[in-house]
């Protein structure tokens, strides 16, 4: 699906593809392509249209690159799945369009959207490097949202893990292992896209407006910290999951001492009741009047003994 946007006096207007050729600042902003639109692209920016699929392709990694007319540039950005797909990037200085292609929904890209009118003239005014800018400050500001909402996660695994109950254990290990999953591909996709933000500051971008670079710089500080905070969240969870599965054994431990102590509580009258239980002729002191009695004291006697004993080494 394709969604032209195109300034027009003084009002951002819902346009056409054919509104690239004009002169007005045109955003182009295609979702799920079909291979229609692919070749319409392609045509478009001089690619075939295996080049953009490769571009658009999970494995393909953050770059900037330059084309005849366009700069492309591939940017690691979370969907709203939380998942990270390549947002590749088309931009052009001398005939003022700007091109998104992108596989599935984006959050970044809504909030623009939905950026009241006199902003979003604002923003087109400046032209299509700044509109780079504040796509690549949203989708950062995604990745912190993410990240932030990932922090209180953490915090509750970590109530769940120190207050735990073992119908909660299986259910909180894959929280875990989802977390620790989502952790190590926005640092993977935050780490390319610093050295995309860093490429675009060195000018490698033939077609931006060098005018607009020194902002992404902000941009640099931004994917910095994120990186850093990342690689934070992703120690305090694996400390998280080694006290998580450092408690299941020490749990495990206590289950099996307390089946030992029960066991051995049990063992002696067991004995004393199967001694006297053997069926033989004749067995010393059998034929006591209060034997049976006194048998049983001998059992209570051992049990206390053996309790007192346990409850001391506090496995009872």
């Amino acid at each position: 699906m394709i969604k032209v946007q195109v300034l027009s006096s003084k009002e951002v207007k819902v346009g056409s593809f054919e509104d690239l050729k004009s002169q007005s600042v045109v955003w182009a902003d295609i979702v799920d392509p079909a291979k229609q639109e692919l070749e319409q692209i392609g045509n478009f920016v001089g690619l075939e249209v295996n080049e953009i699929e490769d571009f658009l392709d999970e494995n393909s990694r953050p770059m900037v690159t330059n084309l005849e007319k366009y700069s492309v540039i591939v940017f690691s950005a979370p969907m709203k799945e939380e998942s990270t797909k390549p947002f590749v990037i088309f931009i052009s200085k001398t005939t003022n369009d700007l091109i998104t292609i992108r596989e599935g929904e984006s959050r970044s890209i809504d909030r623009i959207n939905s950026w009241e009118m006199k902003r979003k003239v604002a923003m087109f005014e400046k032209g299509p490097t700044y509109i780079l800018f504040r796509i690549m400050d949203e989708i950062l500001s995604t990745y912190n949202m993410i990240i932030e909402q990932i922090d209180t996660d953490l915090e509750k695994i970590e109530d769940d893990i120190y207050g735990e109950k073992s119908s909660k254990e299986r259910k909180l290990m894959v929280e875990m292992y989802e977390l620790k999953k989502v952790l190590i591909y926005f640092q993977k996709g935050l780490s390319a896209n610093r050295e995309v933000i860093a490429s675009l500051e060195k000018e490698y971008g033939e077609f931006l407006n060098k005018k607009d670079l020194s902002k992404f710089r902000l941009l640099y500080s931004d994917l910095t910290r994120l990186i850093e905070l990342t690689s934070t969240y992703r120690d305090i969870l694996t400390t998280s999951l080694e006290v998580h599965l450092s408690t299941i054994s020490n749990n495990l431990n206590v289950t099996m001492k307390q089946l030992s102590a029960w066991a051995a509580l049990i063992l002696v009258p067991s004995l004393i009741a199967g001694i006297y239980g053997m069926n033989f002729q004749y067995i010393p002191k059998a034929s006591l009047k209060y034997g049976f009695y006194i048998a049983l004291g001998i059992m209570a006697l051992s049990m206390g003994i053996i309790f007192y004993y346990f409850r001391r080494k506090d496995w009872i």
